[in-house]
């Protein structure tokens, strides 16, 4: 049974011939499913340099940017002064006349708001305050003495943001002062002084080139190096009279939970959300744009509904290929913004991916291939709005070494980094206005989004979405199905006192499927999807080893194998057994492939050929030590000219650049197949391999191997 609500779909020729339309609109995605990075603006900014830029991201297919102040802008230029807002206009003015879009952020670096420290200096009430716990009564306004002697105390937490000055970092003399945002005046005062300044400045770009503010991990005690929970504002007398026992909150601090902490981050979490992200909400839709950006943990579920865009953000490799992207917290990240959308009603859903994702703790050590996999354990979770981490604006001196790496203009794929936008595009314009499949609904809140609990059906291809239980009042039972929007579950996991079916066991859901394979996949995601007419199965694998299964499902249509990648749309060697559709799958390490459903002409996709696999001797013939490039050469002699699908493969890391007879014939990053037959002709054929190594080798002086592997 499907995970949505079924509509009658007409099965003849025009039937067809829109799915056909939803394949070409997926494979050729309109710019507004454009990744938008982080623009680090991190230097004095000039205005031809910024020009170049932009008119150098829109050639790579990116039309549109996060303005993102960061560490490095001269101390002349203060945040949001005259100055700064010239630059800003002027970049707005820019891209408007290309025709690209731009999301403001809303704070100088992060976390957001405290306005650079200027909500603070305004008014010293506005100071964050906290509970920490101190050997002494008097180290503060007392809360509870503890047991084992020590004291739980308020005051001051000293917590500021990092600054986009030097000498404003972590730890530093002037960091900014982070500010209250429990408090409602101190945010009042946040967007007064940097809402309402953007909207003077800019506001004729507002809901046409100006698209969404964006709002970074607010914290509600500012960046401190000793530990403080959020207070004041009333907290402690709402704990009060909810029954909570003050001195039970010690278990804040060793990591007990308890029914006193339960009640404490219930009503921190309903001041947060009243006090700061609907006040920025309201703020935003009453202007006409989206309120981005994600909150401050990566399973702050409930938060999301105040976001126009639900967003998370994936970084510093918390979830890693090498490690699955099945364990903690953090691996809920990608259906913690995507569910909650589906639910909301919200047609995008983002991830501000790839920071600090780097391999061995060594700072520019991200490879394509590792690109290639977030993107995908993103999009397969139902992502569908990358916003990169980040482009910088200069690399110049100590920038290079803050919080890279530049995953566009500074790395050595740049070139061909239209590859990669493609890619995000059309993931994007896939996982937009379709619906997903899943049968399962489970239960969750902020804090508790059960990530052990899903690891086996993400590893048994049972498709599922986190529905928060404060959506349950929206939701209704028909036929004894959980039903909200577009969504439709046979089976909840968690408590729900609806007459709904609740989950038994792994094995009882295996039972009932859309669609099972013929043999265990660990390491295969799978989503069913629904858009436009077409039915669709999304398929990645996530491991290292390569998948050879057969997909059974009981969509009795035809399959053609979609390769968001390329482009290039294959015919399937599907076979049908009484009632299934059986569908062979074979993936490599890093690929994807998007099956689609439909009555298609015979004419239609390309057949698969096995082709011609050369056996090719590549000898190095040059190394530039200066740009890690080694370049290999290989000859072929052609006996016949009516071959066309030969090709090679060949192990090389990390950037492979093909030539044949002096002409480009691609660039592979993760797959080692190059098809070269269209270039041969008959007689003595060159073919050369120029091979780039990784960027930490230019920046971080490693000496990470590169070129043909053995």
């Amino acid at each position: 049974m499907l995970g949505y609500i079924e509509e009658n779909d007409s099965e003849d020729a025009e039937g067809s011939n829109m799915i056909e339309e939803v394949i070409s609109e997926i494979l050729n995605p309109a710019d507004e499913f454009s990744p938008i990075p982080f623009w680090f603006l991190n230097d004095r900014l000039e205005m031809e340099t910024l020009k170049g830029q932009l008119e150098d991201f829109c050639s790579k297919g990116v039309t549109a940017v996060v303005l993102h102040p960061r560490i490095g802008i001269p101390a002349e230029m203060e945040y949001l002064s005259k100055s700064y807002f010239d630059i800003m206009e002027y970049i707005v003015q820019t891209a408007d006349s290309l025709g690209m879009k731009i999301v403001l952020y809303d704070e100088g670096m992060y976390p957001s708001g405290s306005a650079h420290g200027m909500v603070a200096a305004s008014d010293a009430s506005f100071l964050p305050i906290g509970i920490t716990l101190s050997d002494r009564p008097d180290d503060g306004q007392l809360v509870a003495a503890i047991e084992d002697g020590t004291y739980l105390v308020c005051k001051k937490t000293g917590g500021t943001i990092r600054g986009i000055h030097y000498g404003e970092d972590d730890g530093e003399e002037g960091a900014p002062a982070a500010a209250d945002i429990l408090n409602e005046k101190a945010v009042e005062r946040f967007i007064e002084l940097t809402h309402e300044q953007y909207d003077k400045r800019l506001h004729r770009y507002f809901g046409n080139t100006i698209i969404g503010f964006f709002t970074d991990e607010p914290s509600t005690v500012g960046r401190t190096s000793r530990p403080f929970f959020p207070w004041g504002n009333g907290i402690g007398e709402e704990l009060a009279v909810r029954g909570g026992n003050a001195a039970e909150l010690m278990g804040l601090f060793n990591g007990t939970e308890n029914p006193t902490t339960r009640i404490y981050r219930e009503i921190v979490r309903d001041k947060l959300n009243t006090a700061y992200y609907k006040k920025l909400h309201d703020w935003c839709g009453a202007h006409g744009i989206s309120l981005m950006g994600h909150p401050a943990h990566s399973d702050d579920i409930d938060e999301e509904r105040f976001f126009h865009i639900p967003g998370q953000d994936l970084v510093f490799r918390w979830v890693s290929p090498e490690a699955g992207g099945l364990e903690g917290k953090d691996s809920v990240m990608a259906k913690c913004s995507s569910d909650a959308a589906r639910h909301l009603g919200c047609r995008r859903n983002a991830n501000e991916c790839f920071g600090v994702c780097s391999r061995n703790n060594i700072p520019w050590y991200f490879t394509a291939s590792d690109m290639k996999w977030y993107i995908d354990w993103l999009g397969v979770r139902g992502v569908n709005l990358f916003i990169p981490h980040a482009f910088y604006y200069s690399v110049a001196g100590k920038r290079s070494m803050e919080r890279p790496p530049d995953v566009g203009p500074n790395n050595i794929w740049w070139k061909h980094y239209k590859k990669f936008a493609d890619y995000m595009k059309r993931i994007s314009c896939l996982m937009t206005d379709s619906v997903n499949g899943a049968e399962v609904a489970v239960l969750c809140r902020s804090g508790d989004m059960k990530p052990e609990t899903v690891k086996a059906l993400y590893e048994n291809q049972i498709e599922f979405n986190y529905l928060p239980d404060s959506l349950l009042s929206r939701c209704t039972v028909q036929d004894g199905r959980l039903c909200i929007g577009a969504y439709a579950y046979s089976y909840v996991i968690g408590d729900c006192d609806l007459p709904v079916r609740s989950v038994c066991s792994i094995e009882e859901l295996c039972r009932d499927r859309t669609y099972f394979l013929s043999e265990p996949q660990k390491t295969l995601r799978l989503t069913h999807l629904k858009k436009g007419g077409a039915e669709m199965i999304f398929a990645v694998n996530e491991g290292f080893s390569r998948i050879e299964t057969t997909l059974m499902t009981q969509i009795a249509k035809t399959p053609v194998a979609v390769d968001l990648w390329s482009g290039r749309v294959w015919k399937t060697d599907f076979s049908r057994d009484g009632a299934d559709t059986k569908v062979p799958i074979c993936l490599e390490p890093y690929e994807s492939v998007l099956l689609v459903f439909g009555d298609f002409p015979p004419e239609y996709g390309e057949v698969r050929s096995d082709g011609t696999k050369l056996s090719l001797h590549f000898r190095q013939e040059e190394e530039d030590d200066e740009h890690f490039v080694k370049t290999y050469t290989a000859e072929y002699e052609k006996k016949e000219d009516t071959m066309r699908h030969e090709f090679f493969e060949v192990a090389y890391h990390e950037m492979a650049e093909c030539y044949v007879n002096g002409q480009f014939c691609g660039v592979e990053f993760f797959r080692r197949r190059f098809e070269i037959g269209a270039l041969l002709h008959k007689g003595k054929n060159t073919i050369r391999l120029v091979v780039t190594g990784s960027a930490a080798n230019r920046y971080n002086e490693e000496k990470i191997d590169y070129g043909i592997m053995p």
